[in-house]
């Protein structure tokens, strides 16, 4: 089975061609927020930080769901049970911030507020957020979902762009539903579409929603691969893309970068959707003429010594996030 078969998301995005300017790099971090990160995963193995186990702090941030290994495969994979797997930017790092509940796929706004502020403090460049909440769920009300917005645009403020869920169609989702206002100018967003390049019946499609991506393909599980859907599995693509983006231009603001990825998108369903693009989104950063220069400029990334310590056990066992 060729990869077109069974990651057809990586050719769709054109992250091959991507990977000609940069496969990313280590001392980029991505943070995903969800249920911890299988370390041990072949496909993982060296490229998980410790991370924060915010329910469980005496724990170490392993999955005991599946959801986040599925995640961090998307974004950061890089070939070990089958030679040919890759995740977006298969040369960055992922750090691990366990936001749900033991052994369920639960999630409640204080912890999504404190996971973001754990990974600003420990130096992510990217944050993911496969996870959200809806109005009405357990915790979630006007003062958590104060700390999470002001946590969101706090990252924001520091120049780390945050990438989360749509959610499904049927109801709106925080923190994706603040995409569009002023204060969250670098929030992004992000619907999902289909191997036929056609946005999912499910997918959201409110007017925060302003980038798709592909879902359904085949990423990593707690001890094995398989496939996984939902704009859950959109985000990440974005935030690896976003990941080779601060690669090229670590000095870009969350609002530049997510300006530059509409723009580079390609428009789908008649221009009416837009599905980002890597590859034609290093190009307009410059390509390989930029990454030499910001190479030159010999800039050294601040990650916390405590961060930087591999993790090699893990926890086994699905889940649900947001869509």
């Amino acid at each position: 089975m060729t990869r077109q078969t069974w990651q057809w998301s990586l050719e769709r995005i054109e992250a091959p061609r991507a990977w000609r300017i940069t496969p990313g790099d280590p001392s980029v971090v991505v943070a995903v927020l969800d249920t911890g990160v299988d370390p041990r995963h072949p496909d993982l193995q060296g490229k998980v930080l410790p991370g924060v186990n915010l329910c469980e702090p005496h724990r170490p941030a392993h999955d005991d769901n599946g959801h986040g290994t599925a995640v961090a495969g998307i974004i950061a994979g890089h070939g070990g049970v089958r030679a040919r797997f890759r995740g977006v930017a298969p040369e960055v790092r992922i750090l691990p911030i366990k936001v749900n509940r033991p052994r369920s796929g639960n999630v409640r706004a204080p912890q999504i507020a404190e996971g973001i502020r754990q990974a600003i403090a420990l130096g992510a460049d990217v944050l993911n957020l496969s996870v959200g909440c809806d109005v009405g769920e357990p915790e979630f009300n006007h003062e958590s979902m104060a700390q999470m917005a002001n946590a969101i645009y706090e990252a924001l403020r520091r120049g780390i762009p945050v990438v989360c869920a749509g959610g499904p169609r049927e109801r709106k989702t925080y923190p994706a539903s603040w995409e569009m206002l002023p204060e969250f100018a670098g929030l992004i967003a992000v619907g999902a579409t289909d191997h036929r390049d056609r946005l999912h019946s499910w997918s959201p499609r409110w007017e925060y929603v302003s980038l798709a991506a592909p879902a359904g393909a085949t990423t990593t599980f707690p001890g094995f691969h398989g496939r996984f859907g939902g704009t859950s599995a959109a985000s990440p693509h974005v935030a690896g893309v976003i990941a080779l983006m601060r690669t090229v231009r670590p000095d870009l603001k969350p609002k530049e970068l997510k300006r530059i990825l509409l723009e580079t998108s390609d428009r789908i369903q008649g221009g009416r959707v837009l599905r980002v693009n890597a590859y034609r989104a290093l190009l307009a950063l410059g390509g390989r003429a930029a990454l030499r220069e910001n190479e030159q400029l010999h800039k050294t990334r601040k990650i916390p010594s405590s961060a930087l310590q591999w993790s090699t056990s893990s926890v086994q066992t699905t889940t649900r996030g947001p869509g």
